[in-house]
């Protein structure tokens, strides 16, 4: 007779099973086997969030060890005011901006597609692309990418939010802590710097 298979009733299972609500009071009550449970959850989400704001894998788990850190310290302040998805992405964009800020080097761009494939197109998957094809569309990416290297971190950041991630102005205000109005300035500006950058014409400095 073969013996039933026993179902993980421990701790682990309990947490896994646990909505984010119960899992930040866990953490808040400073549950090691939580915040594994949190970092779990949640770090994938973190990785995918750094790379499309970077377009590089350099340091990226230094950074993402660096967003939990970050997040653990903070739990005690989120008050559910955003999606905690939301709260994450706030962090991400702030490690971001300051690794863009610090960066020495421009690093080589490397496609957001490549990081996971569940955020590929499906028709590409359905229709494998010709080679050709596909090279061109990695141009268009390191070529998008080179651009935004090119703008200042706060401009970079609120174009990339808008047109790539398609978050609207409250939103983009709640993750880079600012408020609508600045955000359309900034993104006004963001968007003609980086036309002038694809057209090959100089851009204004500073950091706005």
């Amino acid at each position: 007779m073969i013996a039933p298979v026993k179902r993980d009733t421990g701790p682990a299972a309990a947490l896994a099973s646990a909505d984010d609500a119960e899992l930040i009071e866990r953490c808040r009550a400073d549950e090691r086997a939580a915040h594994d449970e949190f970092y779990h959850r949640f770090r994938r989400q973190v990785a995918g969030n750094l790379y499309r704001v970077l377009g590089d894998r350099s340091d990226l788990e230094d950074l993402v060890q660096e967003v939990f850190v970050i997040a653990f310290r903070g739990l005690s302040r989120f008050r559910g005011d955003a999606r905690l998805s939301t709260w994450l992405y706030r962090i991400c964009v702030n490690v971001a901006l300051g690794r863009i800020r610090t960066r020495k080097r421009r690093p080589n761009a490397i496609g957001v597609a490549d990081l996971d494939s569940t955020s590929v197109d499906p028709s590409l998957t359905e229709r494998p692309e010709t080679p050709e094809k596909s090279l061109e569309r990695r141009q268009d990416r390191e070529r998008v990418y080179r651009a935004l290297e090119m703008l200042a971190p706060k401009k970079r950041v609120v174009l990339f939010l808008h047109e790539i991630e398609g978050l609207d102005l409250k939103e983009i205000a709640y993750v880079v802590d600012s408020n609508p109005v600045t955000v359309r300035t900034r993104l006004f500006y963001a968007r003609r710097e980086f036309y002038r950058v694809l057209a090959g014409e100089p851009v204004e400095g500073g950091d706005e």
